[in-house]
């Protein structure tokens, strides 16, 4: 099923693109939506980007070499880059290779900030909020606020209050 479209969105890769009901790219009455677009590159054969249902942005870059997993209920704040893999080897000699690749999996109903970027081997667990700005690396548990540079536990979320 495609998504609810309000802006462009490029796909570009040899890998697959998965979509699941009621997501929703751009918002009309944002005032960015017009100059923005959704890209989503799974560059490989084998590459995959997973997007669950209700999941709704504005204005992002996915780049999968593996495999990007986004749970439903999730909201993608604008300017948020997901990289499951090193652009470039750190090695001097193999510089323009890429260098190493893992995966990202975010959990559902988790809500990523503006200008978020999160980087291979990321997980985030349910019902995670992560901070504006933040730069995403590791694992983090469900129900926490993740925050700044490098990303630490802001605080916890009581589901209970909710």
């Amino acid at each position: 099923m495609l998504p609810a479209v309000q802006q462009l969105v490029e796909y570009s890769g040899k890998g697959k693109v998965f979509i699941e009901k009621n997501c929703s790219f751009g918002y009309k009455f944002d005032g960015f939506h017009r100059y923005g677009y959704i890209e989503l590159q799974p560059r490989f054969e084998n590459s995959e980007i997973y997007i669950g249902d209700n999941v709704a942005t504005n204005n992002i870059f996915i780049c999968a070499a593996n495999k990007i997993e986004i749970g439903a209920n999730s909201l993608i704040g604008q300017y948020v880059t997901i990289f499951d893999f090193e652009a470039h080897g750190t090695d001097p000699s193999k510089r323009r290779e890429i260098g190493k690749i893992g995966s990202v999996k975010i959990g559902n109903n988790v809500w990523i900030g503006n200008n978020v970027i999160i980087l291979k081997n990321s997980s985030i667990g349910d019902n995670s909020i992560i901070a504006a700005g933040a730069v995403v690396s590791g694992s983090f548990p469900s129900n926490v606020v993740i925050g700044r540079v490098p990303s630490v536990i802001n605080k916890k979320i009581n589901v209970n209050s909710i």
